[in-house]
């Protein structure tokens, strides 16, 4: 019987399974098709790069199961933003080093923001109809401010444990992440499942300790290598309820 539910945050709770670099990266391709997704991801990794440690010119050579470059220690003013302020300044970098203007990089802002704003609240109605029915949590690789960001939308009473990467030390898919928020909410892995939008961070990170695993698709192709350690596949996040009752005893 599953006790326990938890989630990625960013392209999971936020966005009904497409990761923040990918809605930026599409939606400049609307407006500037000629920008090649190897251009954008050289901008993308320099402008975050730059916010979470303050220097765009770090080696970014990551240690095993470490969130941070070798050397590198995260900024706390990143720490500090607010989900729209975090998309702003993200977006502020890598819209100047594509030559973007900044008309566009505002109506960017703004069009991501509703979007994250209309998925946390409906997908909030929908937490709330489960708590009290399992333990629920969050794990995230992030800045810093994931439970910042969680009370801003009024999520933070409905967690039993709310986990980011840069403050915990490691990140997904490292298995101690995962362990400690099992830990923290007093369940085994075999009574938990754990959804998120990344193959590789999600998916793999939480078979790796035994957890259940519930895949966020969406309505977007995805590649996956193996199969196998993906117990469910979610085209909108709230058809796990349908998974959850096929599993209880």
């Amino acid at each position: 019987m599953i006790r326990a539910l938890i989630f990625d945050f960013g392209g999971t709770l936020d966005g009904n399974g497409i990761h923040w670099l990918e809605r930026t990266y599409q939606f400049i391709q609307k407006h500037h098709p000629k920008i090649t997704r190897q251009e954008f991801d050289v901008a993308d990794k320099a402008t975050i790069t730059e916010f979470a440690f303050g220097d765009d010119s770090i080696d970014w050579s990551y240690q095993e199961g470490s969130m941070l470059p070798v050397g590198a220690v995260a900024s706390s003013q990143a720490a500090r933003c607010t989900l729209r302020e975090t998309s702003d300044a993200i977006a502020t970098g890598i819209f100047k080093r594509l030559d973007l203007s900044e008309q566009l990089k505002d109506k960017y802002v703004e069009w991501f923001c509703k979007g994250v704003s209309h998925s946390l609240a409906k997908n909030r109605q929908w937490l709330e109809t489960l708590h009290g029915t399992y333990k629920l949590g969050v794990i995230s690789n992030n800045f810093g401010n994931t439970r910042g960001w969680c009370d801003e939308y009024q999520l933070s009473s409905l967690f039993d444990v709310i986990i980011d990467s840069t403050v915990f030390g490691v990140a997904k898919p490292d298995p101690r992440i995962f362990k400690a928020a099992l830990a923290e909410l007093n369940v085994s892995a075999a009574e938990s499942i754990y959804v998120g939008d990344s193959y590789r961070a999600d998916m793999i990170g939480a078979k790796k300790v035994g957890m259940w695993t519930a895949w966020m698709v969406g309505n977007q192709p995805k590649e996956c290598l193996d199969l196998s350690v993906v117990d469910v596949q979610l085209s909108h996040l709230h058809e796990l309820s349908d998974f959850l009752s096929t599993v209880k005893s």
